[in-house]
């Protein structure tokens, strides 16, 4: 369904302004839209990368738990999400806000 907008090539990563892209500082949420995602370049990840409305650019990873997609479950976001479509993200950190960002939920925004 939407595998084919997958940022898969060095040459594909290199076009795309993904540098750009942060992970959240602390834990919340936040209300954007899908731009890019890209299989991470050294993990068995996949990279979500979303415009939020605040005029932030924020970064969160899906694991592979059954399919790639929020902690908490939800649509994978390699086969069942289209770039473009708009979410409501939570997440948190690890370590008492200390550790790495977790993605924990995915609200589709129609």
């Amino acid at each position: 369904m939407s595998r084919h907008e997958v940022i898969t090539t060095i040459k594909e990563r290199a076009n795309a302004p993904l540098s750009f892209y942060q992970f959240p500082p602390s834990e919340g949420s936040f209300i954007g839209t899908l731009v890019y995602r890209a299989w991470h370049h050294n993990k068995s990840c996949l990279v979500c990368y979303f415009d939020t409305d605040s005029g932030e650019r924020f970064k969160l990873m899906a694991w592979n738990n059954y399919a790639y997609q929020p902690k908490k479950g939800g649509l994978n976001f390699v086969d069942d999400v289209m770039n473009g479509t708009r979410w409501k993200c939570a997440y948190d950190r690890a370590k008492g806000g200390t550790g790495s960002v977790s993605w924990q939920t995915a609200e589709k925004i129609l």
